[in-house]
């Protein structure tokens, strides 16, 4: 009976103490660079499996109509993090898509490889489509209609899916693409500096002038770790393949009708 109850002690104890302490110690590690380091992505130096990946999926967005590609490495926009990525554009239809490999050097490697189709308009909306399973860590703007649908693999199938959400949600006006050579630029001003000036809008970062960074808020430490902790990292996966499976029932219908 007192070991049971020691036992009790210590959970109620520990638990408050990991969920309010570890949120804590990860935001004093948590930075994100303003202007991070861009190099030149350089297939000999990288895994062959990653290089492989890459290049299968851009030579299928060639076929798109996807061009001018633009090819980075990011080799540290978060701690112990490295991000290879490939841009293009189709400027015919005003579509932009990238195709990414993400690295994670902490205590247990983790490897993100996905195809994102992404649509921007003069109005605000935003339309982003991808193949990523991973949870995203940021709350999305209200004009963003993000979709995820993990299970499909095809470049060309997710391109439909994404023009199948734009028409779903009447999206129209004019369309935003970057100028010939600017993609870089793009990407660190509107990509990476604009996601993060919209969490400092919500309370959840702010910006370290000083030293050019983006830092979690206590509000948005809490937010942000506890949304990929258990058990709200489960109900929140459970979440994103029901809606996938949702937006490709809808898909589908469509497609026979």
């Amino acid at each position: 009976m007192v070991e049971d109850f020691d036992f009790l002690l210590w959970l109620l104890t520990f638990i408050p103490a990991y969920y309010f302490g570890v949120p804590l110690l990860i935001r004093r590690q948590q930075r994100f660079p303003a202007h991070p380091k861009v190099l030149e992505l350089d297939f000999y130096k990288m895994d062959p499996a990653l290089a492989r990946f890459l290049m299968s999926q851009t030579t299928a967005l060639f076929a798109l109509g996807f061009e001018e590609p633009t090819l980075v490495q990011l080799p540290n926009p978060a701690p112990n993090v490295t991000t290879y990525l490939i841009m293009l554009v189709n400027r015919h239809t005003g579509d932009k898509v990238m195709v990414t490999a993400i690295l994670g050097h902490g205590l247990v490697p983790l490897q993100t490889l996905y195809v994102e189709f992404s649509t921007r308009f003069e109005t605000g909306e935003m339309f982003d489509t991808s193949n990523c399973a991973e949870l995203g860590a940021f709350r999305l703007s209200p004009k963003t209609v993000r979709t995820k649908v993990p299970s499909v693999t095809d470049p060309a199938e997710l391109y439909r899916i994404h023009k199948f959400v734009m028409n779903k949600h009447s999206a129209h006006g004019n369309k935003v693409v970057y100028e010939p050579g600017q993609a870089l630029d793009y990407l660190i001003r509107v990509v990476h500096v604009g996601c993060y000036e919209e969490q400092v809008q919500r309370g959840w970062l702010f910006y370290d002038e000083e030293n050019d960074l983006y830092r979690t808020t206590i509000k948005g430490a809490y937010l942000i770790v506890w949304g990929l902790m258990q058990p709200f990292k489960t109900l929140r996966t459970l979440a994103l393949h029901r809606r996938a499976r949702k937006i490709l029932a809808e898909f589908d219908r469509a497609r026979a009708s």
